[in-house]
């Protein structure tokens, strides 16, 4: 059994039966509804879908043409059946314009179920063609909103040649941007777009029609915009073929690729720079290595020239703390023998001479002259002078380094015989801990401590000397302060023995000595020894001079 949903406009129940065993004698399932009324029909339409409406004409205050009007405005595409008893010709050609798909006589039902089947038919079609319309408008739309909104040129040409790019059927809104010309140009003259081509493609281009119609176009060319400026364009071009296998469209895309040309011409330049670039950096590299080579035979042959320099070099150096280390051993020993002479030789001329003026006075006491007086007083001078010269040979022979004891002790006791000796405020302070140091260190220190104080005291007529010893983890400051006479830059200049010697000494020991004034009056010896071991591992000692007698080695002028 067929299902058949039918809607009856018939005020008749006796018509409605013979129309509906009928349709069921022909299989099928019929459901139905009977309405007689405008307002009952309109609510049966909006209640339910229907497959047929069968009307008949003629109804009292109701006909067929009211029901058809009733559903064409609902806008339902359903097969409308008129069925009458009597309905002239006319009557019927007019019911048929007006939108009825079919009328029949009650008398002669028997083309009822046929009327429906065709009519069932056709309906399915005109739904089908609906349904097609409707997609292939979506599909237009798509295809409108893709050409539209693609960057690249999308066109479309139906027939094409070998010499001919057809008629244009489509082309995308982007050939007016790129381009730079009208659409509707295009449409008139389908080679608009050939027209804009760079002189010097227009060849390659033309012969890009065969490769349409074979689907072999994949080019690169230039156009020209009316505004002058220059556009590069590849082009791809899609053959569409029908049933027959024969090209009747094509279909493509023209990208803009003008940044993309002008980045690659860039890079193919700068290629072209670094290539150049490479080649000359490969010619100095040569050149370079050429040089290379002549000076390193050139500093082959100088180093060996250095070295025989540096070996000589070395030697004279040798030689020059040779000569003065044996300078420092015989300004001691000169010293050493100055004491002697002042002890020994001084000493006893001053006795004779006392005894000397001794007897003179006794003589010329004896004449009772008052010359006497005189040489008394001249004897006393003497005596004093003899006593002066042995204290000053047996005080500052004290001064000398004893080799038993560490250098704050021996800076102590050179502070206190200076202030005994020479009569002066003579002070030592050590700031940290008392320094272990080999006893070379400690001698080199103690002259260098000895021979500033001499120069102070000699030099600087200082009255205040202050001995500052200050050690810490890195160094150990040696400071001799005194409020004499400020150190004279010319002495620096010309040299003097005593600031040589004292800098000599530093640098035995790899310390290193400064020496400047301290404000309007006063000088300020400097010596730092940083704590490490000396460079050649050993400390250099300079040879002891002979002990033999007391002598005061700082008497001589450093």
């Amino acid at each position: 059994m067929k299902p058949l949903r039918i809607l009856l406009v018939e005020d008749s129940d006796d018509d409605a039966l013979l129309l509906l065993r009928q349709l069921k004698r022909s299989g099928y399932e019929v459901h139905h509804e009977r309405v007689d009324s405008n307002d009952d029909l309109k609510r049966a339409l909006e209640s339910q879908s229907w497959d047929v409406v069968i009307s008949d004409y003629a109804m009292p205050g109701f006909s067929g043409l009211d029901a058809l009007r009733i559903v064409q405005e609902h806008g339902l595409d359903v097969p409308f059946l008129l069925v009458s008893g009597q309905i002239g010709e006319d009557m019927a050609v007019a019911a048929m314009k007006a939108g009825a798909h079919d009328y029949l006589m009650k008398d002669k039902l028997a083309r009822l179920v046929p009327a429906v089947e065709r009519e069932l038919r056709e309906a399915e079609v005109r739904r089908a063609r609906k349904r097609a319309d409707l997609a292939l408008r979506e599909s237009e739309e798509r295809f409108r909103q893709l050409g539209e909104n693609i960057g690249a040129v999308f066109f479309m040409s139906e027939n094409p040649s070998d010499d001919s790019p057809g008629h244009v059927s489509y082309v995308s809104p982007a050939y007016e941007r790129i381009w730079g010309r009208s659409r509707q140009e295009i449409y008139q003259n389908p080679r608009d777009w050939l027209e804009a081509v760079h002189p010097g493609a227009v060849e390659r281009a033309a012969d890009a029609f065969p490769k349409m119609v074979r689907g072999e176009c994949n080019e690169d060319f230039r156009i020209v915009r009316p505004d002058g400026r220059t556009r590069w364009i590849h082009l791809r071009v899609f053959p569409v073929l029908n049933e027959a296998g024969t090209v009747y469209r094509v279909a493509g895309l023209a990208e803009d690729i003008t940044e993309r040309e002008e980045n690659a011409q860039k890079l193919r330049e700068t290629v072209e720079v670094l290539q150049k670039t490479e080649e000359q950096l490969r010619t100095r590299n040569e050149e370079l290595l050429e040089i290379r080579q002549k000076l390193e035979i050139r500093v082959r042959e100088r180093t060996a020239d250095l070295t025989k320099a540096n070996a000589e070099l070395k030697r004279e150096i040798n030689e020059r703390k040779r000569l003065e280390n044996e300078l420092i051993d015989a300004t001691e020993r000169e010293r050493k023998r100055i004491g002697i002479d002042l002890h020994d030789d001084l000493g006893q001329h001053l006795n004779g001479i006392a005894l000397m003026l001794k007897g003179l006075e006794l003589k010329l006491q004896n004449k009772g002259l008052d010359e006497a007086t005189d040489a008394a007083r001249i004897q006393s001078l003497v005596f004093k002078t003899i006593n002066h010269a042995h204290n000053v040979a047996k005080g500052l022979a004290s001064m000398d380094f004893q080799g038993d004891s560490d250098l704050a002790q021996a800076l102590t006791g050179l502070a206190s015989h200076v202030k005994g000796l020479f009569g002066i405020a003579c002070s030592f302070s050590l700031s940290g801990n008392e320094p272990s140091l080999p006893v070379p260190v400690i001698r080199q220190l103690y002259k260098i401590a000895q021979e500033a104080v001499t120069n102070a005291v000699k030099h600087g007529q200082a009255k205040q000397v202050d001995i500052t010893l200050a050690n810490d983890e890195e160094k150990m400051v040696l400071s001799i302060r005194n409020d004499g006479l400020p150190f004279p830059e010319k002495d620096r200049a010309n040299g003097r023995m005593g600031l040589h010697i004292m800098t000599h000494r530093a640098s035995v020991i790899e310390a290193s000595l400064t020496v400047k004034g301290s404000g309007r009056r006063g000088t300020i010896v400097t010596c730092t020894l940083a704590h490490k071991a000396p460079a050649n591992g050993t400390w250099r000692q300079e040879s002891e001079p002979s002990k033999s007698r007391d002598v005061n080695p700082a008497l001589v002028d450093a």
